[in-house]
């Protein structure tokens, strides 16, 4: 078999994990907001942009992230958890890796600055362009600003985790090492 082959067949097998992780992300965000947990499986549809930066790489976690958040905002019905993907959850496995190339305080202030500016653009969005009304008062708003930090830097700690796990003890026994490499 030729190298031009090989890559090219590498190319479409990339094109197909691409496809089959956002449908797959597409299809849990879109089953998850019909029930309370909708938060937490937006959340653990990053993982899919985490395998797709770790085995992918280039523009194929971009081309997940972009099919999926489209995906999302015209097909649910609940167009808030379809903003919460885009403007919240969907990028950051993609600056997560950009964020941690630097020395661990910067990396900190970076992920928690782009977080909460990301965190109060959907607010405003969804206030603002959606018209979802906001009864809140400012302490109630405080409060879910803090617990949503909270809640962001554990769900970092524990993405950070998995990863490792899957790096050391998942990713050898699946034999993907060598099978999405050029």
């Amino acid at each position: 078999m030729t190298d031009k082959k090989k890559a090219g067949m590498t190319k479409t097998h990339k094109m197909v994990m691409s496809a089959v992780l956002s449908a797959l992300s597409v299809a849990a965000i879109y089953l998850s907001s019909f029930t309370p947990l909708d938060l937490t499986v937006i959340a653990l549809t990053s993982l899919g942009v985490f395998f797709a930066v770790i085995e992918l790489g280039g523009k194929y976690p971009l081309l997940i992230y972009a099919v999926t958040g489209i995906l999302v905002l015209l097909l649910l019905p609940d167009k808030t958890t379809a903003l919460i993907y885009v403007m919240v959850v969907g990028w950051y496995p993609m600056a997560k890796v950009v964020f941690e190339r630097y020395h661990y305080v910067v990396a900190w202030a970076l992920k928690l600055s782009a977080f909460n500016t990301a965190l109060l653009a959907a607010i405003v969005m969804t206030v603002y362009v959606l018209h979802i009304p906001d009864d809140d008062t400012l302490a109630m708003k405080i409060t879910v600003i803090l617990l949503a930090n909270f809640t962001f830097v554990m769900c970092d700690l524990l993405a950070t985790r998995l990863i490792q796990l899957y790096m050391v003890k998942i990713r050898p026994r699946l034999g993907f090492k060598n099978y999405f490499e050029n």
